[in-house]
């Protein structure tokens, strides 16, 4: 290996620690959203996500990934707006 390719070599391996910096400090502000809670009341607190699903939507990201269109368009009428809060109320996703 001759001195350019090793400074090459040294360069990517800096590049790749500082990407994986990055997913470590990403991971930690993940973990803070997780744990944050708004509060109910007094001296009481609940989480903001409940379910994972809130949180981070699997199903959407990887049609996203795989550039397939986004399945849930805005309703532009007021019933229909209506009708997916009344959804969204009984499953539990408020």
């Amino acid at each position: 290996m001759t001195l350019y390719e090793y400074g090459i070599r040294m360069k990517a391996f800096r590049l790749q620690m500082a990407d994986h910096e990055y997913w470590i400090h990403l991971q930690a502000w993940v973990n803070r959203e997780v744990k944050a809670e708004r509060k109910k009341g007094r001296g009481k607190s609940e989480p903001v996500y409940k379910k994972f699903d809130s949180f981070f939507d699997y199903e959407k990201r990887v049609n996203e990934a795989s550039g397939k269109p986004a399945l849930n368009r805005p309703v532009s009428s007021k019933a229909g707006r209506y009708i997916e809060y009344l959804e969204r109320r009984k499953n539990g996703k408020l």
